[in-house]
């Protein structure tokens, strides 16, 4: 607990200084989601300090202060800064993704190899919450790497506001899943560890197609607005295959839609004033944080 706390009170601190920087760099979107990451991270220090207090555990004074490490991060964009790690968001951001993902590997660690059951307890909740956390981050440093490589293709991308309804969320959901089935199929010859998740995804459009049937039969129809977006994507998607159609892309694919899927659903879960269509949501922000969970099981950290 003492060194989850003092985890928490770094992060706290870089992301408050990230912030700034992003802000003093006039990138608003890079210092929100840190704002965003600052909030999170308080609330974990109240929640351990109280969960501490529950377990009558006093801080360990033996426990110091612990330091992020840098991931060596080397791009074309502004290679001869000073600051490499807060130069552009990219760096900021790969710094940020690299000290969440150390975080998710120790708890995970942790929840593995304890004989405590409370200890395995929390080192669980606090894994699943980095892992929450790299997983915004990296969509967020995909944005940034193709803003600073200056990408002459604006990319479309599923957008919440499309959402009217859970028709809307339903149509949005397949076109996610089957988009993840073809390059998990792609993929599977060479990486038979795949299967689960490929029957897990086939089980998932299998279960929203049923939903969606249903809204039809009950004269539910989807908006024309998640219909542009789809089609919108579809059009990128093909555009992009046939442009990139290198064999060490699909990995790249795949985690790239992992992400941004976590992304969407989670954003409709923050905005939503609809209870069910957020509820909804809720439970596909979940599965897309146990896919991506497995892929860094299977892949640990290639192609992110």
């Amino acid at each position: 607990m003492s060194i989850a706390l003092q985890a928490e009170r770094e992060a706290i601190r870089r992301y408050t200084y990230l912030a700034t920087k992003m802000r003093e760099g006039e990138n608003e979107s890079a210092a929100a989601l840190f704002d965003r990451m600052v909030i999170e991270e308080q609330e974990h220090e109240r929640l351990l300090i109280e969960w501490m207090s529950q377990e009558d555990i006093k801080e360990s004074a033996n426990i110091g202060p612990i330091s992020w490490k840098d991931p060596k991060v080397s791009t074309i964009y502004n290679d001869d800064a000073c600051d490499s790690h807060y130069s552009s968001p990219y760096r900021a951001l790969a710094f940020a993704v690299h000290n969440e993902e150390i975080a998710f590997s120790f708890y995970t660690h942790v929840a593995a190899n304890s004989e405590n059951e409370t200890v395995r307890k929390y080192a669980e909740i606090l894994a699943r919450e980095e892992l929450g956390h790299a997983a915004l981050l990296r969509a967020e440093r995909r944005v940034a790497f193709h803003k600073e490589r200056e990408a002459s293709l604006n990319e479309p991308r599923l957008d919440p506001k499309v959402i009217h309804s859970e028709t809307d969320l339903l149509v949005a959901a397949i076109h996610i899943d089957h988009y993840l089935a073809d390059q998990i199929s792609v993929l599977i010859e060479n990486n038979p560890e795949l299967n689960t998740l490929a029957d897990e995804t086939q089980q998932q459009i299998i279960k929203n197609e049923d939903a969606l049937s249903k809204k039809l039969n009950n004269n539910q129809p989807p908006s024309e607005d998640v219909n542009n977006n789809i089609e919108q994507l579809k059009e990128h998607n093909a555009f992009m295959e046939k442009k990139y159609n290198k064999p060490d892309m699909e990995l790249q694919r795949l985690w790239s839609c992992s992400d941004r899927s976590f992304a969407f659903y989670d954003a409709i879960v923050d905005k939503s004033t609809d209870e069910n269509i957020m509820l909804a949501a809720q439970g596909l922000t979940s599965t897309a944080l146990n896919r991506i969970g497995r892929l860094k099981e299977i892949f640990g950290d290639s192609g992110i």
